[in-house]
């Protein structure tokens, strides 16, 4: 593949992430981001976090997360605690609010992803996975080598 035909890729491929994340936000009413949602999900599913654990399992900053997790905090759907032995240690809780949107939102999510992959042969969605995989197994080796520099 020639260097032109990549950067064309990329350029899509950054498109796409664009619309995606444009279209969710049209899908569920613009009330959520989706890494609000993907915030929320995780500590519902994985119990109480540090933002420093959330931060590097969704892929974001530290400085990224403190803006998404003030506003689920400030609109009631997590919870900020103090550890009891260490008070310098925060973590971060669903709170119920959180849990009942959560559960409204999974109808939805479905309903957006079947819309997205609708057009989809069982061959093509596999060997887009695939080649998901390769994309982001070349992006964790960049970082693990700049990691290394």
């Amino acid at each position: 593949m020639e260097l032109h035909d990549m950067l064309e890729m990329e350029s899509e491929l950054r498109k796409i992430a664009q619309r995606i994340t444009h279209e969710w936000k049209c899908h569920v009413g613009g009330k959520f981001s989706r890494t609000e949602v993907l915030v929320m999900y995780r500590l519902m599913t994985e119990g109480r976090q540090r933002a420093s654990q959330l931060a590097e399992c969704l892929s974001i900053t530290t400085g990224g997360l403190t803006g998404i997790t003030d506003r689920l905090v400030q609109g009631g759907y997590i919870e900020r605690k103090r550890d009891t032995e260490d008070r310098r240690v925060v973590y971060l809780s669903i709170a119920e609010p959180g849990k009942q949107e959560l559960y409204k939102m999974r109808e939805a999510r479905e309903t957006f992803v079947h819309n997205v992959f609708k057009d989809f042969t069982t061959d093509e969605l596999g060997q887009l996975k695939l080649v998901a995989s390769k994309l982001l197994n070349n992006l964790d080796s960049m970082s693990q080598a700049k990691a290394l520099d």
